[in-house]
């Protein structure tokens, strides 16, 4: 699986979101998001700018933090 797509999963289920949520916040359906979640399709600037936003979370931190330390930087800011 793409890596930012597994960030994207985490950030998700550790914010106790549905995917029906994220993907209403992000102007898409459901089964769409399903497909960035899960790697099927290209994650755009735009998409990952809209996630970084929805998580409180720069871009750069979604994209070069590992997923360790991604996840704490999350969990400490809620």
């Amino acid at each position: 699986m793409n890596p930012i797509a597994t960030k994207i999963r985490k950030l998700r289920e550790i914010h106790g979101y549905p995917q029906e949520y994220v993907a209403f916040q992000l102007g898409v359906s459901q089964a769409a998001y399903s497909k960035k979640e899960t790697g099927r399709t290209e994650l755009s600037l735009t998409v990952l700018q809209q996630v970084s936003s929805l998580y409180k979370i720069s871009l750069m931190d979604l994209i070069e933090l590992t997923l360790q330390d991604l996840l704490i930087t999350a969990v400490r800011q809620q």
